[in-house]
C-alpha cells in the first residue's frame, strides 16, 4: 500500500488557529494520519510526500478563468463558500486554501501513477470532484483526478479507469471532464436532493433518497457494480470515499452507520481486488467531527483487503 501525505495538505496553516469552518475540518488530513498511526495501520515512515502541481499544469485541464481565479481572494471565497476570505490578502488566501489543494493534487497524481502500475494507493487529501473545466465550486478549486489523468497520458501510462464516487454529493466535475472519454467510466452514487443542482450526467448515476440507510445503500451499490461489469472493464479503480453519507454528518441525510461506511469501503476494495485492478483512494467530503476517524477506519479496511489480496 502506498500512502501520500504532506503537512501542507492542511488548510489555514497561516491563519489564527481554528479547526473548522462551517463544518469543514481544516486539519483533517493530519487527523487521518494520526488515526492511522495510532491504530498501527501505517507507520510514520510509510507516508510519501508529493510535490504540488503548479499553475501551468492546472492550465492544461482548466479554462484560463479558473487558473486566474486561484490568485483572487474573492473568487476563492465564493468557491469555498466562506465570505470572510475575501477580506484577506490574496497571498494569505493562496497559502491557506489554494496551496493545500495543489499539494493534494500532487498526491492524487502520484497515487494514480502507482495504480496504473497495479499498486494500491491512498491519498490523505483530494477527491475535488466538483471542479469542472470552467468552474471552481463546492470547495473544489481544481480537479485532481483530471490533472492526474492528464499526467498519466503525458507519461504514456493511460489505463481504462473506473471512478467509483460514493461521496454524499454527485461528482459533477468528474462527470463533466470525462463525458467524452471512453477510457474513463464515471459512476456516482449520491443523495439526489443534495448539492449540486442541477446534476451533470455521469456514465452511471444512482441518486438516492433521504434516509436510505445501510441495507438499501449496500444493495444499490452491489447492483451498480454488477451493471458496470456489463459495460466496462477497468484496469484502475479510483475510489472517491467521502464520509459524508454518515448518519451524523450535518450536510447529508443518507444515514449510514459507521458499520455501513466501512462495509461500503470494504466492498469497493474487494471489487478492485477481484478485478485485479490498481486502486487509488481519495477522502473527499465529510463534515462531522468524526469525519477523520471515519475516513481512517475505512482506509484501514481497504488496507486489510490489500493484505488479503497479497495473501498476507
Amino acid at each position: 500500500m502506498r500512502w501520500y501525505f504532506a503537512p501542507e495538505y492542511d488548510y489555514g496553516r497561516n491563519l489564527p488557529q481554528h479547526q473548522a469552518v462551517h463544518g469543514f475540518i481544516l486539519d483533517k488530513p493530519s487527523r487521518i494520519r494520526r488515526h492511522l498511526i495510532t491504530a498501527d495501520v501505517a507507520n510514520e515512515s510509510d507516508f510519501e510526500r508529493p510535490a504540488p502541481v503548479d499553475e501551468a499544469e492546472v492550465s492544461e485541464v482548466h479554462e484560463p478563468g479558473v487558473v486566474f481565479d486561484l490568485r483572487d481572494a474573492y473568487a476563492i471565497s465564493r468557491a469555498v463558500e466562506f465570505d470572510a476570505l475575501a477580506l484577506l490578502p490574496a497571498e494569505t488566501v493562496w497559502e491557506a486554501v489554494v496551496s493545500p489543494q495543489l499539494h493534494a493534487c500532487g498526491g492524487t497524481c502520484d497515487g494514480l501513477r502507482a495504480a496504473a502500475d497495479g499498486e494500491w494507493a491512498i491519498n490523505l487529501s483530494g477527491g475535488f470532484h466538483h471542479a469542472r473545466p470552467d468552474l471552481a465550486h463546492g470547495s473544489c478549486l481544481v480537479n485532481d483526478l483530471a490533472l492526474a489523468v492528464a499526467r498519466l497520458e503525458r507519461e504514456g501510462a493511460m489505463r481504462p479507469i473506473l471512478v467509483v464516487d460514493l461521496d454524499l454529493h454527485q461528482g459533477d466535475g468528474n462527470a463533466t471532464f470525462f463525458a467524452k472519454d471512453d477510457r474513463v467510466f464515471t459512476f456516482s452514487m449520491h443523495e439526489q436532493a443534495a448539492f449540486p443542482v442541477p446534476k451533470m450526467q455521469s456514465d452511471l448515476d444512482v441518486g438516492l433518497p433521504q434516509k436510505t440507510g445501510d441495507d438499501d445503500y449496500l444493495e444499490r451499490l452491489e447492483l451498480a457494480l454488477a451493471e458496470i461489469d456489463e459495460r466496462f472493464t477497468p484496469e484502475v479503480v479510483v475510489y472517491v470515499a467521502g464520509s459524508d453519507p454518515f448518519e451524523h454528518d450535518p450536510l447529508g441525510s443518507l444515514q449510514l452507520s459507521l458499520e455501513g461506511l466501512t462495509e461500503r469501503d470494504r466492498r469497493v476494495a474487494r471489487y478492485a481486488a477481484k478485478h485485479d485492478c490498481g486502486l487509488v483512494v481519495l477522502p473527499a467530503g465529510g463534515y462531522s467531527d468524526q469525519s477523520a476517524a471515519l475516513t481512517a477506519a475505512g482506509f484501514a479496511e481497504i488496507a486489510a483487503v490489500a493484505n488479503e489480496a497479497r495473501g498476507g
